[in-house]
């Protein structure tokens, strides 16, 4: 049944981009105390190269590895840079935190951000371009993002200093939604920890929310809302945490989304859980150290 629904997903997400060879760079290497930063690029499809900043801990041997994935906020200006610490809001540093951790972090920009910004457009009208031009061509903004996001996996797994059988992913707001989504296509991730990323298409619509372009699957209600595809992760480890207050998606909706998929972990409820704080729209330091103790948890256990 999961392989089935899976299979729609992927589907509805419509045609991806044309596969082109990695050709991976290292644009430059800064030795900070107790790791490594480097500055990376490689091709997502042809002509089209991102850039990303990857954190190695210091030590031998290979170690678990999560993909941060920058939020929202409107703010395309910033992509990359905030996770890994060089600019914007310190609580969204946590590619950095996680690699003073011991973990390799890798923080790419995804459409539409930083270095990926529409060398024209600017803000919410380039991600409509994207958006829709996409719809044209039988896609959608969502496939382009998972598309990119498989190519960052492609990429870590090239790395000798990652164990490839434990790699997770961390996000918020618009990187939370993107974890769900990867979780849930990708079984290479591991463990999965969104933060304040999603709430049931019903209690968004219910409310009048607006969101980004990338939030959407055509046709994906006629099928099922986000509890499905949350259960696509299971058995996996995943954690969903919300803010009590989060104007942006419902607690309602988060709590509705959970308890569906709750019915695909069967005899392993533990691998899933909600952990909601008294806050708004942000990733404060506890709903922090909740997803660290996450990823400590289940990604730490082989070493």
């Amino acid at each position: 049944m999961a392989d089935r629904f899976r299979q729609t997903l992927v589907r509805l997400l419509g045609r991806t981009p044309a596969r082109a060879a990695l050709q991976p760079k290292v644009l430059e290497r800064v030795a900070l105390s107790g790791f490594v930063r480097e500055k990376v690029s490689y091709m997502v499809e042809p002509g089209q190269r991102v850039s990303a900043y990857l954190f190695l801990p210091a030590g031998e041997g290979r170690h678990p590895a999560v993909l941060c994935i920058h939020q929202h906020n409107r703010e395309h200006h910033l992509g990359k840079s905030e996770p890994a610490g060089l600019s914007g809001n310190p609580e969204q540093f946590y590619a950095l935190e996680l690699a003073k951790r011991g973990y390799v972090t890798l923080a790419p920009d995804t459409l539409c951000f930083e270095e990926r910004q529409h060398p024209t457009l600017r803000g919410a009208d380039s991600e409509r371009f994207e958006a829709t031009r996409r719809l044209t061509e039988g896609s959608c903004l969502q496939a382009k993002m998972l598309w990119d996001l498989q190519r960052a996996l492609d990429y870590l797994s090239t790395r000798r200093e990652v164990d490839r059988r434990r790699i997770g992913c961390l996000g918020h707001s618009l990187g939370g939604q993107e974890t769900l989504f990867l979780s849930a296509v990708d079984r290479r991730i591991a463990v999965g920890v969104s933060n304040c990323g999603f709430s049931s298409y019903r209690a968004i619509f219910d409310a009048a929310i607006l969101h980004n372009f990338a939030a959407y699957v055509p046709g994906l209600l006629r099928y099922g809302g986000l509890d499905r595809v949350l259960g696509l992760v299971a058995p996996r480890p995943f954690l969903v945490l919300a803010g009590s207050g989060d104007p942006l998606f419902p607690l309602e909706g988060v709590q509705a989304s959970v308890r569906g998929a709750r019915r695909a972990y069967g005899k392993a409820k533990e691998r899933l859980r909600l952990d909601v704080f008294p806050a708004s729209h942000g990733f404060p330091q506890p709903m922090r150290e909740a997803a660290y103790a996450w990823f400590d948890r289940w990604l730490m256990q082989g070493r």
